[in-house]
């Protein structure tokens, strides 16, 4: 299953001529050569690709706040947790170990 920034940076690199190496969740967009008007068209195609609507006055700065924008948005049952032992023996086992 691909990650908010997976998805993130599928966009951007079909979207934009921006090598997926230099998107980090560090870097500000103004870093990698989007101005106002292409965060436009990146929020839209975001908005096509995740199903979450933005409100293009709102776009964070970064990468990584936009993929914590998008995973709040998303809710609880689209967060990737690791799932729980099947038995709470092992699991009182796995964290002592």
């Amino acid at each position: 299953m691909a990650t908010t920034l997976d998805t993130i940076t599928q966009v951007l690199t079909e979207t934009f001529p921006i090598d997926a190496a230099d998107i980090t969740p560090e870097r500000t967009f103004e870093d990698l050569g989007l101005d106002s008007l292409a965060l436009l068209e990146m929020g839209l195609a975001v908005q096509e690709s995740t199903g979450i609507t933005l409100n293009d006055t709102e776009l964070p700065k970064t990468v990584g706040q936009l993929v914590t924008l998008l995973d709040a948005a998303a809710g609880p049952d689209a967060a990737q947790a690791a799932p729980a032992p099947a038995d709470p023996a092992l699991a009182a086992t796995d964290a002592g170990a």
